[in-house]
Order: C-alpha cells, then sequence, then structure tokens
C-alpha cells in the first residue's frame, strides 16, 4: 500500500497493488507520483470514499472505472455542493465510466477483493474500505476524532452508527483516514471521544 500524502486543502490518496494490478483510493493529487508507483502494472478501478472535491480531483486523468456510493454519485456533479463551486469540476461526465456500489459490495484486485462498508454521516454516500485488516476511512473517522456532519447531506444521527459500526471491527485494524495520522481501531476504542461518549449513549 503506497500513501500520497495530503494536507489541509488535499485529501490522502492511497494505492493498493496485488500482483500486476492496482485499485486507486480518493485520487486528489500528485499525478505523477501515482504514475510513477504504477510502474506499468494496470489500473483495475478507482475507488471514491465520497464526492468532496478534495477527494477526487484526478478522476478524469485515468482510464478506469471509478466506484462510488449510490448515494454521492450525483454530488461529483454538482459543483456548489461539493466544494468546487466558484469553480466547476475539471472531468467531463460522458467520459467518466461510474460503477455504483452499495454496503457489503466486493471489488476484485486480482485474487483478493475490497469490502464496500457503507457509513453515511459526513455525507449520506461515505463509504470506508476495508482491504484484509486496512480500513480506508475517507472523511469518516480520524485519529481520535470524526468527520464533519454539518455540510450537505451529513447526517449526525448517522454519523453515529456508522462510527459504532466500524470500530466494531478486529481491534489490531490499521485506520487509514482521509486527512491526518493513521491509527487502529484498538486506538479509537479507548482514546476516541466520540466513540466513547456515543457508545455509552447506545448501551443506555
Amino acid at each position: 500500500m503506497i500513501q500520497f500524502k495530503g494536507n489541509e486543502d488535499l485529501a490522502h490518496g492511497y494505492l493498493i497493488c496485488r500482483f500486476d494490478t492496482c485499485l486507486l483510493i480518493d485520487p486528489a493529487h500528485s499525478y505523477d507520483d501515482i504514475i510513477l508507483a504504477l510502474g506499468g502494472r494496470s489500473l483495475s478501478g478507482i475507488v471514491l470514499t465520497h464526492a468532496h472535491n478534495d477527494h477526487i480531483d484526478l478522476i478524469g486523468h485515468f482510464d478506469a472505472p471509478i466506484y462510488i456510493h449510490q448515494d454521492d454519485a450525483h454530488l461529483l456533479f454538482e459543483d456548489h455542493l461539493n466544494g468546487y463551486a466558484p469553480k466547476t469540476h475539471p472531468y467531463k461526465r460522458k467520459l467518466l465510466d461510474l460503477k455504483l456500489v452499495s454496503d457489503g459490495e466486493h471489488i476484485k484486485l486480482a485474487d483478493h477483493h475490497l469490502e464496500i462498508i457503507h457509513t453515511p454521516g459526513h455525507t449520506k454516500g461515505s463509504i470506508c474500505i476495508l482491504y484484509e485488516n486496512k480500513l480506508f476511512t475517507g472523511d469518516t473517522l480520524f485519529k481520535e476524532s470524526v468527520g464533519r456532519h454539518d455540510l450537505y447531506s451529513g447526517n449526525l444521527f448517522d454519523l453515529k452508527r456508522s462510527i459504532l459500526k466500524i470500530l466494531s471491527l478486529p481491534s489490531q485494524t490499521k485506520i487509514y483516514p482521509g486527512h491526518d495520522e493513521g491509527t487502529t481501531v484498538r486506538n479509537e476504542q479507548k482514546n476516541n471521544p466520540f466513540y466513547i461518549k456515543w457508545l455509552k449513549q447506545s448501551s443506555r
């Protein structure tokens, strides 16, 4: 797994490869670095955790299917909601090969697969992506924090349920968020104040 480190304005991107094929998660920057990391291997798909501009800027640069949750697909083209306005998105709808995914679906990667976990809250169509013991959380979960729920299609009730859902995964699961540092399920169970509060509320 290769991380393309982002900053406050651009999300981390991730490249996962198995033998001679790769999947790319949230390509927003570092196009040349991505091509270099591919090293001639085939890109079998792009997987988007959600449709905000800081996660998707390069999707038009690759000839590969784009996997996105059905509840976020429209957001790719609504610039007043996805963060591009007053500018416009840099990709063309007719050139994108969109594949709509839903909770529990698998995306093939050579002889392995990625599992889609629908985690609404930051946006209605936010997903996390599970590969082996790695969980890519986009803007749903950060180290000892959680994503915003006050943007278009965000919802606090949904976010609470999503956080409780993904932090019930095995404690050794490594978490790779869209921004900031990585963490683990174990660390979040012990130290994430949102999770601790919401877990108590759910058990009442």
